[in-house]
């Protein structure tokens, strides 16, 4: 390559890079430069040519007046030398009014698929009024570019124009045409005329008045004349295709399988044309070809299984045909991801997904299946994850921020998933179809971890409203209330709940245990069709916080109290609310003798559960000493019981002779042979105005036994209860007269 090329080359470079830069000075000199130096290179270098040619062609479009013909030597220059290129063309064609119609039909039969170049010839057949022309152009590329946004508004625009030229023509059009226009641009006015129109056949006027019906009507009563009037009907395949769309797109899938059945082999034309016309020929046949159809057929098809029959052959089916017509369809390669979901091959599922994206599927769609996928195998660091990318994108959503709060919340970063929680059903808009119900009872799930049963039942309450009568949401939130009202130990509500949905056939197997265990410890209604706890509910090998808590429910209610409490304590160690638990492992444990096992489980609640020590358990941990005449432990515990608890041990036990408190520290003391604080405590049983018989009985015999000195103390008690009603034995009236008579004796004689 000579010198005076290379410097070419250069100034080229450096004029591209200018025009890059929008550097209009600098750049209109080298323009001006290379003309004349362009003129002196020869035809050996067609590569240089064709950079000179097509950055003259950018400058004058750009920088100059526009000069069309020009422009269009300079592009009929580039294809005499064959380094033409579609971006060449479609600089030119940008200014389709100017542009010739040669240089389109040349660059439309070069490029057969090229969008840009087709809208740009949609565009100037738009403005010299060729509709029919505009919208062949505009649904040919439709039909090999689905995903098109702007030709489909273009093509919606182009149709209604001409159905305004044709609805406003002073020539009788025809009829069939306007139908087809009004359809595709959802022409209220025109279709309404149609419905009445003679020349049209029946099933058109039925394509006519139902398409109105669905425009006006709502979706509920649309499907009730589906059942009660157009299934009837004679419908051709646009009116079943448009009742299929309609109905996916209120997810009424059990109308779209009633509707559409397996499409026709597509018919593709042969890509064999020589002039214009015959492309345009080309292009109508594979508009009619049925391709896109096909595949959107399946696609409804494919979907009502999912969504609705779940019959997984027929989403097979729909998919293997569906990809076999387009390998690249996003929405089939979605179905088929549905597919793989619902055979639970969750790698097959979530490449089929990253498949879809590759080929158009919508960042945001593509990121809603994510999230379904990473929740159906509970990977909530990826859901987190892949929410963090759709904020970044995307406003957040309802669905979303409900997504990330479960996830927080599985992950058990509570306080993290309340904020989320929070800022959603304060700043959005909470519609009744939407996750709302369910970011209010995820928040409920929060409350109930936290204990806050007062907000629990708030956040219920406004969750219901979004119900309706038999919403499966509706009775699993009842579920929810069960096990909030059994941690609050309000069983009488809790039967209440239980019992309501037992009845409604909503009542979840785990909780039949907790039911029947309501019953069994409150003595409330029992229904019949619940049954009895048996042995053979028992499960083997739990390993779940519900398998340990019914177990121990089970166990509580067959009498095995020692085995009942250490299921409940395996449970408490699993719960959220592990206190409650525990000291339901206490109670059950106290219904049994094993006064041992008692003292443990009272120690380990004081030592790892310190908020659930309370009088009671205090109370049985002292007791248990008792029964197990370990009288040092006792008096210590019952002293400690005593001074934590003054309240309870002074209002929740009778004033009577059997005071519980006092006879327990006043038979602590006897055990341990302390005479003195024996002899103490049972004096108090003495103070009484009444005092019983068993008090002066014990105290006649220390008197005796350890007191034979005090012969007026003697001599008093055996008086007391010589007056007493009861049946005495016959040596206390002798013992009583002796005791006189030494006191007569010693003192008075």
């Amino acid at each position: 390559m000579s010198l005076e090329v290379q410097d070419l080359i250069k100034k080229l470079e450096r004029a591209e890079a200018l025009f890059k830069a929008y550097n209009y000075g600098p750049l209109q000199e080298i323009i001006t430069n290379l003309q004349e130096d362009i003129e002196m290179l020869s035809d050996k270098y067609p590569a240089v040519n064709a950079r000179y040619y097509r950055i003259y062609m950018l400058y004058i479009g750009v920088y100059e007046e526009l000069n069309m013909t020009a422009m269009e030597s300079y592009l009929q220059a580039l294809i005499s030398i064959g380094q033409e290129l579609p971006s060449d063309y479609e600089h030119v064609c940008s200014y389709y009014k100017e542009c010739s119609e040669w240089i389109f039909t040349t660059a439309l039969m070069t490029n057969p698929y090229n969008e840009t170049l087709h809208l740009f010839y949609a565009l100037k057949l738009q403005a010299e009024k060729r509709y029919d022309e505009a919208i062949l152009t505009l649904k040919y590329i439709l039909e090999c570019y689905p995903a098109l946004t702007e030709a489909r508004f273009l093509l919606w625009e182009i149709e209604a124009a001409h159905l305004e030229v044709l609805c406003h023509s002073n020539e009788e059009e025809d009829c069939n045409e306007i139908l087809e226009l009004a359809s595709a641009t959802h022409n209220n006015t025109v279709l309404k005329g149609l419905e009445i129109e003679d020349r049209l056949d029946q099933t058109s006027r039925n394509l006519a008045a139902i398409q109105v019906a669905l425009w006006e009507g709502k979706a509920s009563e649309n499907k009730k004349r589906w059942i009660s009037e157009w299934r009837h009907l004679e419908l051709n395949n646009n009116t079943r295709i448009l009742l299929a769309d309609y109905a996916k797109s209120f997810m009424m899938y059990d109308m779209v399988s009633q509707l559409i059945s397996a499409p026709e082999e597509p018919q593709f034309p042969e890509e064999n044309y020589i002039n214009f016309s015959e492309y345009e020929q080309y292009m109508e046949a594979l508009v009619n070809s049925g391709w896109q159809l096909a595949q959107h057929q399946y696609l409804l098809l494919g979907n009502s299984s999912y969504y609705y029959s779940k019959n997984n052959t027929t989403i097979e089916i729909c998919v293997e045909r569906g990809l076999a017509l387009n390998p690249k369809n996003p929405l089939l390669l979605v179905l088929k991801s549905n597919y793989f979901l619902l055979e639970q091959n969750y790698n097959e599922s979530g490449a089929a997904q990253h498949e879809a994206f590759k080929n158009g599927l919508r960042m945001s769609e593509y990121l809603f299946n994510l999230l379904t996928i990473n929740s159906r195998i509970e990977s909530w660091q990826g859901i987190l994850d892949i929410v963090v990318q759709f904020h970044r994108r995307q406003t957040p959503t309802l669905k979303t921020l409900f997504f990330q709060a479960r996830a927080l919340v599985k992950l058990g970063r509570y306080e993290e998933a309340l904020t989320v929680i929070n800022e959603a059903l304060s700043d959005y808009p909470l519609p009744p179809h939407s996750y709302a119900p369910w970011l209010y009872n995820l928040r409920m799930v929060i409350h109930k971890i936290n204990h806050n049963y007062t907000a629990f039942f708030e956040d219920m309450q406004s969750e219901i409203n979004f119900y309706v009568d038999g919403d499966s949401d509706y009775f699993n939130t009842m579920n929810m209330c069960i096990e909030a009202l059994l941690e609050m130990k309000n069983y009488e509500e809790c039967h209440k709940y239980a019992i309501y949905n037992f009845e409604q056939g909503y009542l979840l197997d785990e909780l039949k245990p907790v039911f029947q265990w309501i019953c069994y410890q409150t003595f409330l209604e029992n229904p019949e069709a619940l049954g009895e706890a048996k042995a053979e509910d028992l499960i083997d090998n739990p390993k779940t916080f519900e398998e340990y808590r019914n177990n121990g429910f089970i166990q509580w209610m067959l009498d095995d109290y020692t085995a009942g409490a250490a299921s409940l304590k395996m449970a408490a160690e699993l719960s959220t609310n592990k206190a409650f638990y525990i000291t339901l492992a206490l109670e059950c444990l106290t219904y049994g003798t094993n006064n041992n096992a008692v003292i443990q489980l009272c120690e380990t609640i004081k030592r790892e559960v310190p908020e659930a020590r309370n009088w009671k358990v205090d109370y049985n941990y002292a007791n248990a000493f008792q029964q197990e005449k370990r009288y040092k432990e006792s008096l210590v515990a019952n002293y400690d019981v005593m001074q934590r608890y003054t309240e309870y041990t002074f209002f929740n036990f009778e004033k009577d002779d059997y005071h519980i408190m006092l006879k327990t520290v006043k038979e602590a003391t006897k055990g341990l042979e302390n005479i003195e604080e024996f002899t103490k405590y049972n004096a108090m049983f003495l103070s009484k105005d009444n005092p019983s018989e068993m008090a002066m009985l014990e105290h006649l015999e220390l008197a005796q036994t350890h007191y034979e000195e005090a012969i007026f103390l003697q001599h008093n008690l055996l008086e007391t209860i010589s007056k007493l009603d009861v049946e005495l034995e016959d040596n206390i009236l002798e013992t009583l007269n002796s005791v006189k008579s030494k006191i007569r004796t010693q003192y008075f004689a």
